[in-house]
């Protein structure tokens, strides 16, 4: 099982609240379609349009998504989530030069914080550059706040992506 299929086995063992997810970083819409599966409502947000396009074309039979195009640092909270989902890094397939960084992250991890209340998820990808100093930044603010994440990688892969994933 990989580690995308392994992180939302776990929040499915791991949630009994399925109102209201977040996918922070929609991509080609992975996290999005497996969050629309299983909760009543879904935000789905990225930096790129293309992302979003990509992802609403393929995922219209759901009606339960709600798409914004921006930054992840950007996102206004006006409601509670059950749960949240990152896949750091950059879309697979595009322009590489255009992905998440530690500033972002960490802006968009201290927003959404007190807004979540049952899980978060962060995967972080560190075999592209600025990977690991991303991943760092996010395992050091796991350990500000005190956190104990159930952390999946692959065992023996160097530059394996690293899923952490937090029940609240």
């Amino acid at each position: 099982m990989n580690i995308l299929k392994k992180s939302h086995q776990w929040i499915l063992d791991n949630t009994d609240n399925f109102d209201c997810a977040i996918d922070m970083t929609t991509g080609n819409g992975h996290d999005t379609e497996f969050l629309a599966s299983h909760f009543k409502e879904v935000v789905a947000l990225d930096i790129q349009s293309t992302a979003i396009q990509t992802t609403q074309e393929r995922l219209q039979s759901f009606s339960n998504i709600k798409y914004h195009t921006m930054d992840h640092s950007q996102y206004v909270f006006n409601q509670k989530f059950n749960g949240a989902i990152y896949n750091l890094g950059y879309l697979p397939g595009s322009d590489k030069s255009i992905q998440t960084n530690k500033t972002s992250t960490i802006t968009s991890l201290n927003n959404l914080y007190p807004n979540l209340t049952d899980f978060l998820v962060v995967v972080c990808y560190v075999g592209h550059p600025g990977g690991q100093i991303e991943a760092d930044a996010v395992l050091e603010w796991i350990e500000s706040k005190s956190l104990n994440p159930t952390i999946y990688k692959y065992e023996g892969k160097e530059k394996s992506p690293i899923a952490y994933c937090i029940k609240l």
